[in-house]
């Protein structure tokens, strides 16, 4: 018998120490790191060599790639003379929601072509309102309009011209003000559009939170994109946000979809919420199991939350 005197049975049972467990804990982390840097690579080099289709995949692209030589103009020569950009390049209508995404894509190149083409989308967004602002929408909305719940005083920006105000455009616009830091009277009702339309249990739909009477469901990457417009709110919020940041975190617990991974991972690091290393690892996981059938877009959000502190859009300029 060994001279342990532990029947084989209890030998077998044995836990490893607590040295073995950080050891076991150390390389775990650091393989993940070594995949995450490799997957990462990958993606680049792909985003470096190959076209997307359309304004965000153009965008998020060029934000991926702000750091390995990329270039600002091909963006720049497809925005509208209005000032915005549309989904695709040179195609009505204009979008607010692509209009904020390419101001954040181009912020990190500081060059004069670049500012003068800010200054000509943040003027096209200032006067970009959704239609309830409008005192005739008031009165509908108030008096005769109840199937949605929500306070047509508060409103952000709207999709498209001529149409109601949504959650994503409204976000990414604050977050675009913010990032470029400038002022604008629009911010304020914006922020409060996204805090009155929130989801009764935390995060955001698409739009509303109720409609017919009937509570909807928030949805992963509207819930993110509000979050990354409120970071930073006031401590009234406090509440709402930590049920929206831990609803987002158990959402996408067994997500597969890097796309709402990718954005959960920046509302989580921009917030400092507990989850979001998991969420990166879970990341990393569903986006290197195939990685070949990603679109472009998807590809540049994996790149951007797999940086070593996940990109969050209000990084130092140049």
């Amino acid at each position: 018998m060994p001279c342990t005197g532990r029947s084989s049975h209890e030998r077998a049972t044995v836990r490893p120490s607590h040295g073995a467990l950080a050891r076991t804990r150390a390389i775990r982390a650091y393989m993940i790191v070594i995949s995450c840097v490799t997957i990462r690579s990958e993606i680049l080099q792909r985003l470096a060599t190959t076209s997307g289709n359309g304004i965000e995949d153009a965008a998020l692209s060029l934000l991926a790639l702000r750091n390995s030589g990329a270039d600002p103009h091909a963006l720049l020569g497809t925005q509208h003379r209005s000032g915005a950009w549309s989904a695709l390049p040179n195609i009505e209508p204009p979008s607010a929601f692509h209009t904020a995404l390419a101001l954040l894509a181009i912020r990190p190149f500081q060059t004069t072509a670049v500012r003068r083409a800010a200054g000509r989308a943040f003027e096209w967004l200032e006067e970009m309102r959704g239609l309830e602002s409008h005192w005739l929408w008031h009165w509908k909305f108030r008096l005769f309009d109840r199937q949605v719940r929500f306070d047509p005083l508060k409103s952000g920006w709207p999709w498209v011209p001529d149409t109601v105000s949504w959650v994503a455009p409204t976000a990414l616009s604050i977050v675009a003000f913010r990032a470029w830091h400038r002022d604008s009277r629009r911010s304020a009702p914006a922020i409060s559009m996204l805090l009155d339309r929130a989801c009764i249990k935390g995060g955001w739909n698409a739009g509303n939170s109720v409609v017919f009477g009937v509570d909807l469901d928030p949805h992963p990457d509207f819930t993110a994109m509000a979050l990354l417009a409120l970071r930073n709110e006031s401590p009234g919020y406090v509440v709402l946000l930590r049920r929206s940041l831990d609803y987002l975190g158990a959402r996408l617990e067994g997500s597969s979809s890097p796309y709402s991974l990718a954005w959960a991972v920046m509302a989580l690091s921009a917030h400092g919420h507990q989850g979001v290393n998991h969420l990166k690892s879970r990341l990393e996981q569903s986006a290197g199991a195939k990685l070949d059938k990603l679109p472009h877009r998807t590809l540049a959000l994996v790149a951007l939350a797999s940086e070593d502190a996940p990109y969050t859009f209000e990084e130092s300029s140049r």
